[in-house]
């Protein structure tokens, strides 16, 4: 069972509250019909059990929603819904990666820059 996709950048999950922790535990659960064992959608919430919300992307839908527990229901024959596998995950929250400002660096650097760094110019240090 993996994180749906917008989960990630969904401001309705907390972030964690020290800044030394860069996860929140979360736990995803399947959603199926009581009636008709068809499946609702993917629920994330970081409590379980949900006390009168929970966050769900519905099947077939690529966004999350937050929906009353009294109000989920199943959109074909309108029966009660039931979580039938739930699990916790590890929820990462990373700053985004500017990919030309971050450039990898490759091998060894070249030796007129390494006399540079032993010097002590500044020009040669990258700036972070």
């Amino acid at each position: 069972m993996f994180i749906p996709e917008s989960a990630y950048g969904s401001t309705e999950i907390p972030s964690p509250a020290t800044k030394t922790t860069k996860t929140t535990t979360v736990f995803v659960a399947d959603i199926t019909c009581l009636l008709c064992s068809r499946l609702i959608g993917t629920a994330v919430d970081p409590h379980w059990p949900p006390v009168c919300s929970v966050l769900i992307q519905l099947e077939g839908s690529g966004v999350l929603r937050r929906i009353a527990l009294d109000r989920l229901r199943c959109p074909d024959c309108g029966g009660n819904t039931v979580p039938t596998e739930v699990t916790t995950r590890l929820l990462r929250h990373e700053r985004p990666i500017d990919w030309q400002q971050e450039q990898p660096r490759r091998g060894r650097p070249p030796r007129w820059l390494v006399a540079q760094r032993t010097a002590g110019d500044p020009r040669a240090h990258p700036s972070d």
